[in-house]
């Protein structure tokens, strides 16, 4: 009994540790925000905008970094009306909304720079996908159904391919800081397209495939509201967390200082 309690706290501290360094980061990356409060122009509409919705983004991700939960399984670290799956889901409808905003910006500005039309009006287009992807989310929080999130995060993976095939339409009438930064975004749309069609979604269809095998009972939609509203089960175990940690750790830090960057950015 002793070596099983021993286990399952070695287990504890690795969630723990992992918890500790992604609240860090947030912290840290919220420091970076009023820094740059502070030091751009926001007198600019494009930087203006640029740093509300960078703010928002900011923000509710070192919230969810404090509070993480994973919310079909209403699975969170502390058992608090912070770690709600209902609260933390608006939240991140909001922050993602206002990330959809950022990109669309970068690229609208990015297509004006080129002089491509296209790309100018995939402004609308990536502001419509993203926020479509956060019903499927939704829904699938309601329902306990991860077909929701696998169409979710497939349309977050088809809207990235459109920006960075955009991107790398562009790059050959960009220079100095704008062509280094859309280089930059190429590969990094690139790599998280292929995380996303290798690792992200197929996490989702395993999941889906084996509630099905399961016989895993669905719920309906205010059923679900409500469930998610008021469930909350602490899990500080390491295998539990673990498949959630790749995509938690990238998102609330590398997708931040994303969200940053395109604030520092000047116009093209």
């Amino acid at each position: 009994m002793e070596a099983l309690n021993a286990a399952e706290g070695v287990e504890e501290n690795k969630t723990m540790l992992w918890w500790r360094t992604l609240s860090g980061f947030a912290t840290l990356n919220i420091i970076l925000w009023v820094v740059l409060l502070f030091t751009v122009d926001s007198s600019k509409p494009y930087i203006w905008w640029q740093l509300i919705f960078s703010g928002i983004f900011t923000f509710v991700c070192a919230f969810r970094s404090y509070f993480p939960r994973i919310c079909l399984e209403r699975y969170c670290l502390f058992d608090s009306f912070f770690s709600s799956i209902v609260l933390g889901r608006f939240l991140a409808t909001i922050a993602e909304v206002s990330f959809a905003f950022q990109v669309a910006l970068f690229i609208h500005e990015m297509g004006a720079a080129t002089g491509i039309l296209w790309v100018q009006n995939l402004f609308f287009p990536i502001i419509l996908l993203l926020a479509i992807a956060q019903i499927f989310c939704w829904a699938s929080v309601f329902t306990l159904n991860h077909l929701g999130h696998a169409i979710e995060e497939s349309i977050w993976a088809f809207t990235f391919t459109l920006v960075g095939v955009s991107m790398a339409f562009c790059l050959h009438r960009l220079d100095g800081l704008w062509y280094n930064v859309v280089l930059s975004g190429t590969i990094a749309c690139s790599l998280y397209v292929l995380f996303m069609v290798t690792v992200d979604i197929p996490m989702y269809v395993k999941r889906l495939k084996e509630g099905k095998l399961k016989s895993d009972q669905s719920m309906d939609l205010w059923n679900g509201f409500i469930d998610a509203l008021t469930r909350r089960v602490t899990v500080r175990d390491w295998k539990t967390w673990r498949p959630e940690v790749a995509w938690l750790s990238g998102y609330f830090t590398f997708g931040v200082w994303i969200s940053l960057l395109m604030v520092y950015l000047e116009r093209a």
